[in-house]
């Protein structure tokens, strides 16, 4: 098998639909390995960045993608995934033969461990066969790796295609049914999805400006003022349309946005990723009023889930009824660097041991 190594957009030799059609035929792929998530998220953010991505070649075949970065932390070489941190689900994109590519990317980074000093692999699904087999593929070649710096991140998800009945009961509660009527009374209300470029480009303005005055005074919020940020999920929400992956709604009420969700979807599977609504009718729940509209769609047309996404937040849990989790994986180029890391991370774990003790 060959590997091959881009160092710049321009050189990488695979093509939108060679990549696309590796992301659909791998179990447990997510629209965070599309060749839209990252392209927009590296021609928005990957300025200060070096590209490091590793494909897989069985003769004029495309068998893998390592869609990898080097960001400089702290005097060190990182590898990450592109989009992280900002991709909820990460991942190499393998395709249907998972354990044979795994073996030739963990060797290639042992091959090329002198461009780099550690392996950073943040939001890593844990059912996903890279977390089960790639730390001991690395080990078995003299790269130590360890998942201890992080707690574990919860995933909340309702399934609806399966569970009709219970997903019809949650609509049905008695405080979802007086949410909606409450918000009724303050106007007529409407839920749409955006379908057009037309659409996204006169709703996106709305929606940042919704997003920020929501979430006023904190760093979500600040983070939504910078050009680079817009720019990326504007040019992302056209992308993704383009594919028939975006899920971009408004609830109005009264005819105006009274919520807004800029979502995903991909594989059956409906990705809640950025809500937000008007504070001034935060007494009426527009959230989840908006929330319930969600559900019904996904119900109504047929999808396996509503995907909550990292973040173990109470609202989510009223709804969910299956959690994922997800892990960080490190790997180190060097046995001083993993022994450093591991001493440090001993010497976290013990302070805050103490911390608890001298607390109680």
């Amino acid at each position: 098998m060959k590997a091959i190594l881009s160092r710049r957009l321009a050189e990488l030799p695979a093509s939108r639909a060679q990549w696309n059609a590796l992301v659909a035929a791998m179990p447990g792929s997510t629209i965070f390995q599309t060749y839209e998530w990252f392209e927009c998220w590296w021609n928005a953010f990957g300025h200060d960045k070096e590209l490091f991505v590793i494909t897989l070649w069985d003769g004029a075949a495309l068998s893998a993608v390592a869609p990898l970065m080097i960001v400089r932390r702290l005097g060190l070489r990182q590898l990450e995934f592109v989009g992280s941190p900002n991709g909820d689900y990460q991942n190499f994109v393998l395709g249907s033969d998972p354990d044979r590519v795994l073996v030739s990317l963990a060797t290639f980074l042992r091959d090329s461990r002198r461009e780099w000093d550690a392996l950073v692999l943040r939001n890593l699904p844990m059912d996903s066969i890279t977390y089960r087999r790639f730390p001991g593929l690395l080990a078995s070649l003299g790269i130590n790796s360890t998942d201890l710096e992080q707690e574990r991140v919860a995933c909340p998800t309702i399934m609806v295609s399966s569970r009709p009945a219970e997903t019809r009961q949650i609509l049905q509660r008695y405080s979802m049914r007086r949410r909606i009527k409450a918000l009724q009374q303050a106007g007529d209300v409407t839920f749409r999805r955006c379908t057009t470029h037309q659409e996204i480009d006169r709703e996106l303005p709305r929606f940042f400006a919704q997003y920020v005055e929501r979430r006023r005074g904190t760093a979500a919020a600040a983070s939504f003022m910078r050009p680079e940020v817009t720019a990326f999920y504007s040019s992302l929400a056209h992308a993704l349309l383009t594919n028939g992956w975006l899920h971009f709604s408004v609830l109005e009420c009264g005819g105006r946005p009274a919520a807004f969700h800029l979502g995903f979807e991909y594989g059956g599977r409906l990705y809640w990723y950025k809500p937000s609504f008007d504070p001034a009718l935060s007494r009426l729940s527009p959230g989840k009023v908006l929330l319930s509209h969600l559900v019904r769609d996904a119900l109504e047309r047929g999808l396996n889930e509503l995907d909550f996404t990292v973040g173990a937040e109470a609202f989510k849990y009223r709804f969910a009824d299956t959690q994922r989790t997800n892990a960080n994986v490190r790997a180190f180029a060097s046995a001083w660097l993993y022994h450093s890391f591991r001493g440090m991370a001993r010497a976290r774990q013990l302070l805050g041991r103490l911390r608890r003790r001298l607390r109680r």
